[in-house]
């Protein structure tokens, strides 16, 4: 367990949480990214940030006075991620995160990574935007295998009631009100993927 800054509050995370935090503003936004980030930084982490609301050098000019910045903080775009190819593929994202963290620990020298993902790539039209929901679920999956943090944002003023309801289903953890709290209506992914194929069915009666 280590505590970090966010929003001006102290935060309690533990190795393997899986968050989600929702905004409205890009203000909102970075108040959530910035603070998360700078005391990955500050305690030593490797920070591996994708954004898609703002451009990679928005986030590393608010950071270029931290120590270790060139060696510690990556931030890379939608369109060389999670869009990469010109659409979403689950699988290979999956094996993205996983491929990172292992070469940040095991080749960078870090005892820790922090990841983010800014998700309102989600709300375009690209090709398979509509497996969000299920590679966030199974992205569950990975969280233990490796001493890491992973904080998936959300712009609440863009996500559908049923998108937003999606996205507490398949964090185990959300960031509200300055604090992360254990989500009740997290579903493990075999129960998530249980609860979507008997809404699909019946859908189709």
């Amino acid at each position: 367990m280590f505590d970090t800054a966010v929003s001006g509050s102290a935060l309690r995370l533990a190795p393997g949480d899986h968050i989600c935090a929702f905004y409205r503003q890009p203000e909102e936004r970075d108040e959530i990214l910035l603070p998360f980030l700078r005391d990955g930084l500050r305690a030593g982490h490797k920070c591996v940030c994708v954004v898609d609301s703002c451009d990679p050098e928005h986030v590393r000019g608010q950071l270029d006075a931290e120590p270790r910045v060139d060696d510690q903080l990556e931030v890379l775009d939608s369109g060389g991620t999670y869009l990469a190819g010109g659409g979403f593929l689950p699988a290979e994202m999956l094996t993205f995160w996983n491929t990172k963290t292992d070469a940040c620990l095991r080749d960078g020298g870090f005892s820790f990574v922090r990841n983010v993902g800014d998700m309102t790539w989600a709300h375009t039209e690209k090709p398979g935007v509509g497996e969000l929901i299920s590679y966030e679920s199974e992205l569950n999956r990975l969280m233990s295998c490796y001493p890491q943090v992973n904080l998936c944002l959300y712009d609440l003023g863009r996500c559908s009631v049923e998108l937003a309801l999606d996205v507490l289903k398949t964090h185990p953890k959300v960031l509200m009100g300055g604090m992360v709290l254990e989500n009740p209506f997290y579903l493990e992914p075999d129960e998530f993927l249980a609860a979507r194929e008997r809404k699909s069915h019946q859908r189709t009666r």
